[in-house]
């Protein structure tokens, strides 16, 4: 069996044709007719020997539960760090619109404000003089 640095680079979920969602039911189904596949065409061609020891090893890592946590959050992390960056920006973005509305906002009542006391004017100016 390979060690986890070097699994990063075998995608054991496109071995067994899964999903990365897959639960303990669906890799154990994927790994029985892969295999039984595998071991029919074996007899008639030795280069499917490799590819079982690849099935066998994704198997092996997939189906447990502790080895599986270790594989995927090496194989994922890219993944996640682009999500948690989308993520980011998105947020970032949000804030920035927020805070645009909040400006254009405080803009129209001082707009409003001015306008108001440009109208009214005259009797502002006739408060004052009594």
């Amino acid at each position: 069996m390979r060690t986890l640095a070097e699994s990063r680079v075998i995608d054991y979920y496109q071995v067994l044709n899964l999903p990365v969602t897959a639960d303990l039911m669906g890799i154990e189904n994927a790994y029985s007719r892969l295999s039984d596949e595998l071991v029919k065409l074996g007899q008639l061609d030795e280069a499917t020997n490799q590819e079982l020891d690849q099935l066998n090893e994704a198997y092996g890592v997939l189906s447990r539960p502790e080895l599986r946590r270790q594989y995927d959050s090496v194989f994922l992390a890219k993944e996640r760090a682009e999500e948690t960056r989308q993520l980011n920006a998105f947020v970032r973005r949000q804030s920035v619109m927020q805070w645009s509305i909040i400006g254009a906002l405080i803009g129209l009542v001082v707009f409003q404000f001015g306008f108001l006391a440009y109208i009214g004017r005259n009797e502002l100016s006739g408060l004052l003089s009594l």
